[in-house]
């Protein structure tokens, strides 16, 4: 068996025995076959589009904000994805890199953690604003004469 390369997450290789083109998945296991590489090309295409349900509800977390979206597409073979921001008008679309980039499915779980996140970073905000701070510093209790 020869290596010929990966395509769409895919590793295409060729079967000298029975002379034919082999895809594998991540897992090692056969998922087709084919007479000619480009078959299998077409056939990757296809599994690849198959697995994913586009566009997919998804969170993005990059420093200390957390982006409601959509993942929109994906490409295996340089392990990217384009996300589409819910609520943002200005750079409407992103191209995360999915080795280093931490975006989730929108599951109900991480509907919750969301919520409780934008209710936390109100709070802060609160607390950050100028007549916030002086709120929280009058309701001390026996100051220091």
């Amino acid at each position: 068996m020869i290596k010929i390369g990966t395509i769409r997450g895919f590793t295409i290789i060729y079967d000298e025995s029975r002379r034919l083109f082999v895809l594998h998945d991540t897992q090692n296991d056969e998922v087709a076959s084919g007479a000619t590489q480009a078959d299998l090309e077409l056939k990757a295409k296809e599994l690849s589009r198959q697995a994913f349900k586009f566009p997919i509800p998804a969170l993005k977390v990059s420093g200390l904000s957390l982006d409601q979206g959509r993942v929109t597409s994906v490409n295996m073979d340089d392990q990217s994805a384009y996300f589409a921001f819910d609520n943002k008008t200005y750079q409407h679309h992103s191209k995360l890199h999915l080795r280093s980039a931490d975006a989730y499915e929108l599951t109900e779980a991480n509907s919750r953690i969301c919520a409780e996140v934008a209710k936390s970073q109100e709070q802060i905000k609160e607390i950050q604003d100028p007549g916030g701070y002086n709120r929280c510093c009058s309701s001390f209790h026996k100051p220091i004469p």
